[in-house]
C-alpha cells in the first residue's frame, strides 16, 4: 500500500484529504485518470491527469505529480477500490 506523501505534494496544506493507493487492486481502467484530467483541465486527457497509472502486463503502478492537490476526484472515480481516501486532521 503506497500513501501520497507531502514530499510529492508541495504544500501539504492544499489537499483535504490523505490518498492511499493499493495497485494491486488496480484494473488499469484509468477513470481515475479521466476524472482527475476533466476536473482540473476540463477535457478527458488521462496525459494530463494528476494521477498517472502504469500498467505493465497484470500489474499497474500508480503515481501521483506534483500538481496533485489531493482533491480525492480519482478516489471518486475508482470502483475497484484501488485508491481511498481519509481526511487530512487539522494541526494546530
Amino acid at each position: 500500500m503506497a500513501q501520497l506523501g507531502t514530499a510529492l505534494k508541495g504544500d501539504p496544506k492544499v489537499g483535504k484529504f490523505q490518498i492511499t493507493a493499493n495497485p494491486q487492486n488496480c484494473t488499469g481502467c484509468l477513470r481515475c485518470q479521466l476524472a482527475c484530467s476533466e476536473q482540473h483541465t476540463k477535457a478527458f486527457n488521462p496525459s494530463a491527469a494528476r494521477i498517472q497509472v502504469n500498467v505493465s502486463g497484470v500489474d499497474c503502478i500508480i503515481h501521483f505529480t506534483n500538481e496533485c492537490n489531493e482533491c480525492a476526484i480519482c478516489v471518486d472515480n475508482c470502483f475497484y477500490d484501488a485508491l481511498q481516501k481519509k481526511p487530512k486532521e487539522n494541526k494546530r
